[in-house]
């Protein structure tokens, strides 16, 4: 069995989300399956074409957002982590999409 390099405890939850590549004009929807302050674990149709860094949007008026890079990746997932890290009391679940 594996060990878990995780650095913080993941929470898991069922959250909307939309990927920024390029520019704010191109967004691509994901499901936000798993979270931490230092990074998630996103399902999405194809995260082959994802590039290694983008943003995050968590929130519908795209204020809440993060920067991300790609750590791992699936056939329908990918692991992120975020830069920076978010502060370790913030409650994702309400801001999510």
């Amino acid at each position: 069995m594996s060990a878990d390099r995780r650095k913080g405890k993941r929470r898991y939850v069922n959250n909307g989300a939309r990927i920024v590549c390029d520019s704010d004009s191109h967004l691509q929807n994901c499901r936000m399956l798993d979270v931490s302050a230092f990074g998630a674990r996103l399902e999405l149709e194809t995260p082959t074409t994802l590039p290694d860094k983008f943003v995050l949007l968590l929130s519908n008026d795209g204020k809440f957002r993060r920067q991300c890079k790609v750590i791992w990746r699936t056939e329908n997932a990918v692991g992120i982590e975020f830069n920076p890290p978010f502060p370790i009391k913030l409650n994702l679940r309400r801001q999510a999409i």
